[in-house]
């Protein structure tokens, strides 16, 4: 390593920087002849430079455009990181007399880090010397790497709204699958707010006594026909609102009870909490602006089951049912 080596090095480091702020991959590579800068080139592929926009074909084809020809005999490539095998093949062509690379890539590395294409009879004697500012290159392709992972974790636990795909399964794999969903509510200010749910209960069907559908299709009950992510809001006891969410396909009356959430631990006083009223029946959560369940990865974990509540009207064997489910927090 000479000190031409790490002057030039660093001109790569600069174009690496570059490519970095402008979130590509953060390589940079130059062409140098007779102690001059020919050529010049930064990944590109993002910005729409295509799948061959390397930093070394850039730099190559700058070099070849300035010197009017194909052949860069004579002259000597700089780049942050160990050619692919595509860019080493553009190095044979070109005829370069020296590559000088900093970090190696031992997954794509073309120049010793996975193989060496120069090993084979090519007719290209080209001088490969490897670890020119290894630490400085190595460590800004870590941190973009480092980032880009945390942007990547950060998006996939973004919560996502619930889609028509996950309302249309089975009551009991529904009603189970929403603990730890997040029901989000925009409240009158325009905000909005959001609770973990930590109680359901599934009804499912004109077989299950406990099931309003059981008593047959009536003015009530009808919304329980519809789609899988309709709302089916019903008042209990003349006071409380019960918020329940309809599952299956279309023409399979059965709904998830929504009995709990994060710190109202009773269907009348969630839907008292968020404001959930009969106005709400037959809204779609799927689309609905005011009501609606998100998914923001969390899964929770010691789900239990145990038998409804309230039901002292339905018959036996389905007052016995496992279909409550909860969650240790």
């Amino acid at each position: 390593m000479t000190e031409k080596d790490i002057v030039f090095m660093k001109e790569a480091l600069r174009l690496a920087e570059a490519a970095r702020d402008a979130g590509e991959i953060p390589v940079g590579a130059v062409v140098v002849k007779n102690g001059e800068v020919i050529g010049r080139g930064q990944n590109c592929r993002e910005s729409g430079g295509g799948a061959s926009a390397h930093a070394e074909i850039l730099a190559i084809n700058e070099a070849c455009a300035k010197l009017g020809g194909w052949r860069l005999t004579g002259c000597e490539l700089y780049v942050t990181l160990e050619p692919c095998p595509m860019c080493a093949g553009a190095i044979v062509n070109a005829r370069l007399d020296r590559v000088v690379f900093g970090a190696s890539d031992k997954k794509m590395g073309a120049l010793g880090g996975l193989f060496s294409l120069l090993d084979y009879p090519l007719g290209c004697k080209t001088i490969v010397e490897s670890g020119v500012l290894e630490d400085e290159c190595k460590t800004i392709l870590d941190s973009f790497f480092t980032a880009k992972r945390e942007v990547n974790q950060a998006e996939k636990n973004k919560s996502k709204r619930l889609g028509r795909d996950f309302y249309t399964a089975d009551v009991l794999d529904v009603a189970p699958a929403l603990l730890g969903k997040l029901l989000c509510r925009r409240v009158e200010s325009g905000e909005v707010v959001k609770y973990r749910i930590t109680e359901t209960e599934a009804y499912r069907g004109e077989d299950d006594t406990a099931c309003h559908a059981s008593k047959g299709k009536t003015s009530r009950t009808s919304v329980m026909w519809d789609k899988g992510g309709t709302v089916y809001v019903y008042l209990c006891y003349g006071m409380h609102n019960m918020l329940n969410i309809v599952t299956g396909v279309k023409g399979d009356p059965q709904a998830v009870l929504i009995r709990g959430i994060e710190t109202a631990d009773g269907p009348g006083k969630l839907t008292k909490k968020l404001a959930i009223e009969r106005r709400h029946n037959g809204a779609d959560v799927v689309f609905s602006d005011e009501l609606w369940i998100e998914d923001d990865s969390f899964v929770p974990e010691n789900i239990n089951t145990s038998p409804r509540i309230g039901i002292d009207y339905a018959d036996e064997k389905d007052r016995l049912k496992p279909w409550r489910f909860t969650y240790n927090e």
